[in-house]
This record gives structure tokens, sequence and C-alpha cells, in this order.
């Protein structure tokens, strides 16, 4: 890296510079000279706070997550031994029975009626899965198989859902830790089965269109291929490889250690479109980088992470095109993205203020440094190394 940052060439890793992120159409600003500034602002706790987080016993700190336990709503959770899922006690969308249709009929006529007051409903569900029933565990402290066991159940979600025609998108996602704003350190993701596209997937809906029909190849396909041609150069972003898939920090990432989990040769547009054997490979590049990203700062590393799969379809939609590649969503690639906030330490992050908020993202950490930071890390847990 350092001779990249020596060399005359790419005046970009040494100036400052914007960076393009084809999916959503933004630009990012990057300022390498800034990374070693003071920092005297705000710090996180140097362990996350856990004391909600308690299996055993009652009360108000027992783990409204846990087997056995009590929810808020008054539900007992059953005495899980493996993944549990539920619909979400306080969900964020409207879970009555609707028609998409009938949804996207409103939206248009209120925004014909006052663009200026315009609103639609939201409909969807929203669950809860639970990873395991063990509340001190993470995706990267769990076993091979336990890993292997959410993906798959992620898959059986998926396939659940595609046969669903009044949803249009979901969102699987996790935050884990306080300083992405989770509330319980259980390990837990949501999924958000949505009756319409979200905004930003409308983008990357329409900006990878754009790409297919001008290459006659999937956006992220063609990234992975180049990105691997830059395999073991001083600017590779590559963190981390196997048979089938790429975990690499983007060229236009945001988030100082962000990384993009995606397939490696092959186009998937669903998860439910993995092979045992992606489905393996993929617990294993997870893992590593679960790992990498706790051993970075030797603790629990706070993400936000989801999966980005094709929308489940198009049915009712404002269609971009009425071609048949565009109806099979084969300008669509799977991915999953990991944005966590930490920058310098376990106690310093990365805060979207000010500039950032207002105008443009903006990043001090070179993503190609971020790259190299990450691929030196070791792939044993810092809790499990032998003293």
């Amino acid at each position: 890296m350092s001779a990249v940052l020596n060399s005359a060439r790419p005046s970009c890793f040494t100036l400052s510079h914007r960076r393009y992120n084809p999916l959503s159409g933004d630009w990012i600003v990057v300022s390498p000279r800034r990374i070693d500034r003071p920092w005297s602002g705000e710090t996180e706790p140097s362990k996350p706070v856990t004391n909600e987080i308690n299996n055993e016993g009652e009360g108000p700190t027992k783990n409204p997550l846990s087997p056995g336990a009590r929810r808020s709503s008054g539900v007992v959770n059953p005495p899980y031994t493996g993944i549990f899922t539920f619909r979400n006690d306080f969900p964020a969308l409207n879970t009555e029975s609707f028609d998409p249709t009938a949804d996207d009929r409103h939206r248009r006529d209120s925004l014909k009626r006052n663009e200026l007051f315009a609103w639609t409903p939201a409909h969807g569900e929203c669950s809860v899965m639970c990873f395991h029933p063990r509340s001190d565990l993470t995706l990267a402290l769990m076993s091979h198989g336990e890993v292997l066991r959410v993906i798959q159940a992620w898959c059986d979600l998926t396939r659940e859902y595609r046969n669903k025609k009044s949803y249009r998108w979901l969102q699987i996602f996790e935050n884990r830790g306080a300083a992405v704003g989770s509330s319980n350190m259980h390990p837990h993701c949501q999924i958000w089965a949505c009756g319409f596209l979200p905004s930003l997937v409308e983008r990357y809906d329409r900006n990878q269109w754009r790409y297919f029909t001008n290459n006659q190849i999937p956006l992220l396909l063609d990234y992975a291929r180049q990105e691997e041609g830059k395999m073991g150069q001083a600017d590779c972003r590559i963190v981390s490889h196997n048979e089938h898939w790429l975990v690499v920090v983007p060229w236009w990432a945001c988030w100082p250690f962000e990384t993009l989990i995606m397939p490696r040769k092959r186009h998937v547009r669903w998860l439910d479109e993995l092979t045992a054997d992606e489905r393996h490979t993929l617990t294993q590049v997870t893992q590593e980088l679960l790992i990498r990203y706790d051993n970075l700062f030797h603790t629990e590393f706070p993400y936000s992470m989801g999966w980005y799969q094709a929308p489940l379809h198009y049915i009712g939609c404002d269609l971009l095109t009425s071609q048949d590649s565009y109806q099979k969503q084969d300008h669509w690639q799977l991915h999953a993205l990991f944005q966590p906030p930490l920058l310098r330490s376990a106690s310093v992050r990365k805060f979207m203020s000010g500039f950032e908020l207002l105008a443009e993202a903006q990043r001090d950490l070179l993503p190609e440094k971020a790259a190299e930071i990450l691929r030196q890390l070791p792939l044993v847990h810092y809790t499990l190394e032998k003293a």
C-alpha cells in the first residue's frame, strides 16, 4: 500500500477526491490527509452495555429474546434450542392484509393532488430471527454449522416470500451493538417484507439496469471480476476470498471498514438460488470477516449489515421497461453490505454529521488501506487465543 501512496500515478491515493457509487448514484469525498487528525470528541464504552442480557432468572433484566422469556407484549418465547423466528411485537409497517397495486394507485393519486403533502400506506411484515438460544454468542463465535443454519434460514425465508405476491422487497438486516442502535445484544436479525420498493432500492434497480443494458453484464458481477484482477496488487481492496465469494472494501465505501460480500463468478439474484456448496463457502467468508472485525480492536465490533437481493417481483410496479430481462431481474446481483462505525479504536467511531448530513458523505481512511488492515488480521478470534 505504501508503494501506491508514494506512486506518482494515482493521485487519488494522496489527494482529496470524490469516488462514485454506481449502485446508488452518489459520490463520496475521500480525504486521506485527515486520518491522523487529533480526536477529543465523544468515545464509546470500551465494552458493550449488556445489563439487559441475562439468560438466567426473572425480573426486568431478563433478556426478552432468550428461551422461555416473557416479551413486553406478554408473549412467552418457547424453550427454543436453535433458530427462533417470530413476528415483531412492535412492527414498523402496517401488517393487515393489503393490495400493493391499490397502494400504488394511492401513491400516484396523492402525488398528483399535492406533492408537497403526498403520502401512501406502508404495508408489510416485520419479523425477528434469533440466531441462537445463548445471549453471549455472536456469529463470529458460533460454530460453522450454527452459522450455516442461519444462512439456510435466510434462504428459506427468501423462497417463502418469493411465493407471496403481496410483497415486493425483502430486507434482512442485523444491527449489532449499541453504537448502531441495537437495543438487545442477543444474536438476532430482523426481516422486513415490504409491499413497496424502498427509495434506495429503486435507485439500485435503476442504476443496475442501466449498467446491464450498457455492458450486458450485471454491475456487481463485472465489479467482482475487475476487483479480482487487482488481487495481489498494492491497491487491492479484497479482504478475503474463496471458491465462490469475494469480500471487498468497495471503491466507494462510505464507512471506515465497510465491506461487501458478493458472488465471485456466478450471477445470483436471490439467496435461495445458492447451491449447497455456495452456502457452505458463504458461511466461511462471513465468519472470517466477523472474526477479523472483532480482532481489529479486540472488541465486539458493532455493525449494521443487510442483504440486497433482487426485488421479489415487479407486479403492479411502475416498470422502467417491459423488456423480459428486466422482468426477470437479470440486472440484479446478490450481495451483503456491512457498515461498521468504528474508525480509530474500540472507543472512537465515525459520525455522519455536518457536511455529510447536509451535502455529501466523506471518509478519511482510504478504502485500500482499510482492506490491507483487515487482510492482515488473524482468523483466530482474540478471545480464543492461547495466553
